[in-house]
């Protein structure tokens, strides 16, 4: 694979600093090494200042060019190496945040086309709107709706949107969180899988927020579950699948036939 002239000239330019830091930087540094061991070991030995200023003068002179050269080619090596990981991480970066803002520039339309097989909308997380108060029990609500896209073919949650796919933002349940802020609301829906459903299942979904209106919704994308997710209720594990719109409990004869056929 060829290299634009851009990143020919990224990389050369670190090469060219990591030279320069060679010589400046790692050669006094390992100076200083060698002063440190023959102080250690010799009461005559010079001063730090002295050692270093007689020592450093060397590279100057042409018998000691394979000096220079030598710790010019370990800082253009170091160089290189941290110009080819910034490169790798700016990439890396870039692509994220694009996925991030093509994951959120998505929620409006769904909002628009409505529930279906593979999205839903829940107007709060904890929040219930007809008590006006916190109620855990819709925590369970979510999980379960989680639980059925996991063992179907995943999709997307969204959180903060009434039945006719209107926002209605997050205010309500971000009061009741300690930091009153995404990030937060982002890790109690983790804590909410975590809790309900289990810990390894937290890397199967990731959360993006979008304004709509002026309004903070959340949308959780959830992928399909490697293995049958079932859901503790009282005594009973429930299992879930989605169905059409909704999200449908199976009897216990369905669940083993259902999960035998999907995760064998």
């Amino acid at each position: 694979m060829t290299l634009s002239p851009f990143k020919l000239s990224f990389l050369a330019t670190y090469v060219l600093v990591g030279a320069f830091v060679g010589v400046l930087v790692i050669h006094p540094l390992n100076l200083v090494v060698v002063w440190w061991e023959l102080s250690r070991f010799s009461d005559t030995a010079p001063g730090l200042l002295e050692f270093l200023s007689a020592r450093l003068w060397l590279v100057l002179l042409p018998r000691h060019l394979d000096v220079a050269i030598a710790y010019t080619l370990v800082g253009a090596v170091v160089g290189l190496a941290f110009g080819i990981f910034t490169r790798n991480y700016l990439r890396a970066s870039q692509a994220y945040q694009s996925l991030r803002d093509e994951q959120t520039n998505v929620i409006p339309d769904l909002m628009k086309r409505g529930e279906t097989d593979t999205v839903e909308f829940k107007s709060t997380l904890r929040w219930d709107v007809k008590e006006d108060r916190i109620n855990r029990g819709l925590e369970k609500v979510i999980a379960k709706t989680i639980a059925g896209f996991f063992n179907t073919d995943g999709g997307h949650l969204l959180v903060g949107v009434d039945d006719d796919g209107k926002p209605l933002g997050l205010d309500k349940d971000l009061s009741t969180l300690k930091s009153p802020d995404l990030d937060s609301f982002e890790r109690t829906i983790n804590d909410i899988v975590s809790k309900n459903l289990g810990g390894d299942l937290c890397p199967s979904i990731h959360t993006v927020f979008a304004k709509v209106d002026e309004k903070d919704v959340a949308m959780i994308i959830i992928r399909p579950a490697p293995r049958a997710v079932y859901m503790e209720e009282g005594r009973s594990s429930v299992f879930y699948v989605r169905s059409g719109n909704s999200t449908r409990q199976l009897d216990v004869r369905e669940a083993l036939n259902y999960a035998r056929s999907r995760w064998t």
